[in-house]
């Protein structure tokens, strides 16, 4: 399952979309049009269909690989790349865990 999400730089003042590889309670793969950097601290915002307002969370880079080519090509032919990233979500409160455990459940998540 892929879907989009918004990541935010919690120091550095920047915004990235990026597509979400794998999920779960304890974190995501993502992956993303620049690299990440392990141990920079992000903030990411998921659309739920279970919240009116989007789910932001904390999350820490874990680790990340450099932009890599992929087998795609965008709307003009040229190759594209992505780089991949881990991140390790910290739940504020238990309403942000018990939020995710409900979006997951509405993905599909098994």
């Amino acid at each position: 399952m892929r879907f989009t999400v918004t990541v935010r730089g919690e120091r550095a003042d920047w915004e990235r979309t990026a597509t979400v590889v794998d999920i779960s309670l304890a974190g995501a793969g993502i992956e993303t049009d620049e690299p990440l950097v392990p141990g920079e601290r992000v903030t990411v915002a998921f659309v739920t269909p279970t919240l009116w307002d989007p789910l932001v969370l904390s999350a820490v880079v874990a680790w990340a690989h450099p932009v890599r080519p992929k087998n795609e090509v965008d709307a003009l032919g040229r190759p594209r790349s992505s780089a991949r990233a881990g991140l390790a979500f910290d739940y504020a409160t238990p309403d942000a865990t018990l939020a995710m455990f409900e979006m997951l459940q509405a993905i599909g998540f098994e």
